[in-house]
């Protein structure tokens, strides 16, 4: 890796996530858009007060066996107070809605004596459009902040570049879940999140070696051999860095319930794409940005000037 250059793959980094997004849009058109959980399409939250510490798998069964497939499950409480709730998407008709609780309450109460229907909540669509509105500005005024904070401590060309790795870091993360037919919902919305803070980080690390190198090897170097060697100066933090959290996340991911898969799984593929989009987008499109605009300084100044 002594000589590597990484500004040489460019075009091919670039291609990777713009062919993920391309397979996405495909799928999307083919699926008809993207899987949305009751968070955004409304739908219902049945709780039921298990009585003692139970299989979260006994009550999945217990649902699926209803034609519920699309449920998403979640635990609360333990011994006595343990709850199971099952959040699944309005079925706009009570009578059928009366039958799965019903049917679902009796089943558990097979292998869980105790176990019975607690309460029945309803979750508008209309909060799922102020969620997603939300999320929206977030992320947006985040990069703007970012974008204000570079340019303050770098220069402007750090910041476009830093933010639009960002932008691709969500788009992949977006195209991921299309293409996995994910459903998207509040967990998946505070992964972006997650994602947009913690993705900035290694960027942050390599340029702020590439602006030590650009003093050091400014007449030796030009801006891609700086932006080369920046990013092989601190490959190996890079990738020990992400590498010690996929193993956190991963772990959580096999061993964690649905609610921390939901959240655990995009966490997963942002990690990844950030990486890439650190070492081999952010540095190189920079190094091109720069070496640019130097090149074009240079042929204007050799221009003669008219009289």
């Amino acid at each position: 890796m002594k000589n590597f250059s990484f500004t040489k793959f460019f075009k091919f980094a670039i291609a990777l996530p713009i062919a993920i997004v391309v397979a996405a849009v495909i799928v999307l058109i083919a699926c008809g858009g993207f899987s949305l959980g009751i968070d955004f399409t409304g739908g219902a939250m049945m709780t039921f007060a298990m009585g003692q510490d139970f299989d979260l798998n006994v009550v999945r069964a217990q649902v699926e066996a209803q034609g519920i497939t699309d449920a998403v499950y979640a635990t609360s409480g333990s011994g006595e107070d343990a709850q199971a709730i099952v959040r699944m998407h309005d079925l706009d008709d009570p009578d059928r809605e009366t039958e799965i609780r019903a049917a679902v309450e009796e089943g558990l109460q097979a292998v869980y004596p105790n176990a019975a229907f607690l309460n029945i909540d309803r979750v508008g669509a209309v909060a799922g459009r102020e969620l997603v509105q939300n999320a929206a500005l977030s992320v947006g005024i985040a990069c703007l902040l970012m974008l204000c904070y570079i340019w303050l401590r770098f220069e402007i060309h750090f910041g476009v570049t830093a933010v639009i790795a960002l932008v691709i870091d969500v788009a992949v993360m977006l195209s991921m879940v299309a293409i996995l037919r994910l459903q998207i919902n509040s967990s998946f919305i505070a992964a972006i999140l997650t994602i947009v803070g913690y993705a900035i980080n290694d960027t942050i690390v390599i340029f702020d070696r590439i602006r030590e190198n650009r003093k050091k090897y400014r007449r030796e170097k030009n801006a891609k051999e700086i932006a080369d060697l920046s990013v092989r100066e601190t490959l190996a933090r890079t990738i020990n860095t992400t590498v010690t959290t996929l193993l956190t996340i991963v772990t959580l991911y096999i061993l964690g319930v649905d609610s921390i898969r939901e959240f655990a799984l995009p966490i997963i593929v942002g990690l990844i794409a950030g990486n890439f989009t650190s070492i081999f987008i952010a540095p190189s499109l920079w190094g091109i940005w720069t070496d640019k605009k130097a090149n074009k300084l240079a042929l204007a100044k050799r221009k003669p000037s008219k009289a």
